[in-house]
């Protein structure tokens, strides 16, 4: 029996959360059933995955504004079905399914709030054009109901009723192996100042005594050092840009992480500081519950004075510390790709058959 072929459009060498999505089910869709294309983007730093011999790539090279239109020409051209994820060269994109007759399918990632929209505009202009630019495939899925009901209430974007959730492969992180009393917490995230970084130094301003590791990137828009010092708070460690590797380091030493994002779609990072036993803090204004179990396997708030409400109980009760930690590797391995995949293979499979 021929194998499906699956173009996943994104860049798999190169870091981003779409790419990311497409790297990971690039290794794990099954190798029997799926001939997997994809492509990589000169300049990017993640290594290749081990050789596979369902994977076909596309080196897109210098000048890329070129080759990206012969990397999706390739993909869609090869394949039976598309997995399309980014708004890069969309109109492209959407002529060459039309003309080949190709099947495909899109996730939509995040909440379209007003930054969200703002930036989506500076290339697409109207808000018509955007819908358009999501609006082409046979399939398209929400990452979370929450996201699936506030973009349509909010812009009239619609998407399947079926949730198509993302994964995180769970065996990369390394779970602490001692009990955990809460000593040092973590916040990570690039763009710091969206991702809420002046709650995070508020927090940290209330406990002296607690270590808080900070990993990211400012993008400009804050000098985290000179903040820092500014504020006279020696308990706060900028770590900067980290790898994997040393985000893995670092989590093995962590008891917490935070996250006082008030936009975001589903932050994967709450899964890989799960896999790794480090319970999150997160706020509710993205439907958090959702994957979250408030008390359970991490915790959902309103404020910042709740979180510090939650910092002061753990620092007296490291039993429920750890019973949380407990809970949030279970989180994880339940987010783990090698089971979120076949859902994701049967989407693949029901668009082939319509072929």
């Amino acid at each position: 029996m021929a194998k499906i072929k699956v173009f996943l459009g994104g860049f798999i060498n190169y870091t981003n959360a779409q790419n990311l999505n497409c790297r990971a089910l690039a290794k794990y869709l099954n190798s029997e059933i799926f001939q997997v294309y994809s492509l990589t983007l000169e300049g990017g730093k993640l290594e290749l995955p081990e050789k596979q011999k369902n994977l076909n790539l596309f080196h897109c090279f210098k000048p890329a504004r070129i080759s990206i239109y012969l990397g999706f020409l390739w993909g869609i051209w090869y394949c039976d079905v598309a997995y399309l994820p980014k708004g890069e060269v969309w109109k492209w994109n959407r002529f060459l399914l039309k003309v080949f007759r190709k099947k495909s399918f899109s996730t939509v990632e995040g909440i379209i709030d007003e930054i969200a929209m703002k930036n989506a505009l500076i290339n697409l202009d109207t808000l018509h054009n955007y819908i358009k630019s999501r609006s082409y495939f046979d399939k398209q899925y929400s990452i979370t109901n929450y996201m699936k009901n506030y973009n349509y209430e909010k812009i009239g974007l619609n998407t399947d009723d079926e949730i198509l959730y993302l994964g995180v492969d769970s065996g990369l992180f390394k779970i602490k192996s001692s009990e955990r009393s809460l000593s040092k917490v973590l916040m990570i995230g690039n763009d710091l100042v969206r991702k809420g970084v002046y709650d995070y130094l508020e927090l940290a301003s209330n406990f002296p005594e607690i270590t808080f590791y900070l990993a990211g990137s400012g993008n400009g828009k804050i000098d985290v050092d000179s903040e820092i010092s500014h504020l006279k708070l020696n308990n706060v460690i900028y770590k900067g840009l980290v790898t994997s590797d040393q985000l893995k380091a670092i989590l093995k030493e962590t008891d917490l992480h935070i996250l006082p994002s008030r936009s975001e779609g589903f932050p994967k990072v709450t899964l890989e500081t799960a896999a790794a036993g480090v319970p999150s803090i997160v706020y509710d204004d993205y439907g958090a519950q959702e994957w979250i179990t408030n008390e359970v396997n991490g915790w959902v708030v309103k404020s910042v004075d709740d979180m510090i409400s939650i910092i002061n109980d753990l620092k007296n009760n490291t039993h429920k510390l750890n019973a949380v930690s407990q809970e949030a590797i279970k989180l994880a391995q339940s987010f783990d790709w090698k089971i979120r995949v076949k859902d994701w293979e049967e989407v693949i499979v029901q668009l082939y058959d319509k072929n």
